[in-house]
């Protein structure tokens, strides 16, 4: 069965409206900065930074930016997906998502983007997994409600710390005593409500913002490495290419690709 996908960037300065009309395929999209607002099903959603939203396809839409708050996003567009890949969300025609992973699933989604601009040999199966990836990865999350707030609250407590603090050195111990219970417990909790250890989540926060650094300034790969806690810049490329599926040289060549002008009759997508 071929799927199709599109992964797209946007980033909006301006004035940006989206008609009211139907999705042509399903939706996934997650806000990285400001709001964007949509209008589903007599609703008015106010989406911001670190939230997602599913629409079914053919679902009927409006949107537009917050000129106080402008947004910027990663969607993916898709259909033909089998029907228990789907199953947490076509129970409706959209769904809000507030998901604990955001960023990691932000550098899946940059992945994602990257893979879809490339188009190297292979991109078609690679950004197959990679959407079946994040879709996965927020369905688990959906699903993860069935956890008890105390356990869900405990590893929200660790992922803020890890996100205020990822760019100092940062042991199980640390985190252990920040939320006074054993560095076993804090381990156990976090990898059961998130699915990843809280060492790694780290480590994921850190080359999102590598990530982000390469593409919007002129840091030297060393001057980036170091300023996100990694002395040794081999290990800062290792975690790189082990988490990205490159290294950080690539996604410097991806910032020149997406910096040239695009193709007249570029087509223009409405999310």
């Amino acid at each position: 069965m071929k799927i199709y996908s599109v992964a797209y960037q946007q980033s909006v300065h301006g004035s940006w409206k989206v008609p009211l009309s139907p999705t042509k395929q399903h939706i996934f999209l997650l806000v990285t900065k400001g709001t964007v607002i949509y209008r589903i099903a007599g609703q008015t959603l106010r989406i911001r930074k670190g939230e997602g939203l599913f629409m079914q396809q053919h679902t009927m839409r409006s949107s537009e930016t917050d000129l106080a708050d402008p947004h910027a996003l990663y969607s993916a567009h898709f259909q033909d997906l089998p029907d228990e890949d789907l199953a947490c969300f076509v129970d409706e025609p959209f769904k809000l998502i507030r998901p604990l992973g955001f960023d990691y699933l932000k550098q899946r989604f940059s992945l994602l983007n990257e893979y879809w601009i490339g188009q190297l040999h292979g991109y078609e199966l690679i950004t197959r997994g990679i959407l079946t990836e994040i879709l996965g990865i927020v369905q688990r999350e959906l699903l993860s409600g069935s956890h008890p707030h105390s356990l869900r609250s405990l590893a929200l407590r660790i992922q803020e710390y890890i996100l205020k603090h990822f760019r100092e050195p940062i042991l199980i111990n640390d985190l252990a005593r920040y939320v006074d219970r054993s560095p076993t417990y804090v381990s156990t909790v976090f990898r059961r409500v998130t699915g990843r250890t809280p060492i790694g989540y780290m480590h994921e926060v850190r080359i999102a913002a590598a990530r982000d650094l390469l593409m919007t300034t002129n840091m030297t790969i060393r001057e980036l490495s170091e300023s996100l806690g990694y002395c040794d810049q081999t290990y800062f490329n290792y975690m790189y290419k082990k988490i990205v599926g490159y290294p950080p040289s690539h996604t410097l060549k991806v910032r020149k690709a997406e910096s040239m002008p695009r193709k007249a009759g570029d087509e223009q997508t409405w999310i």
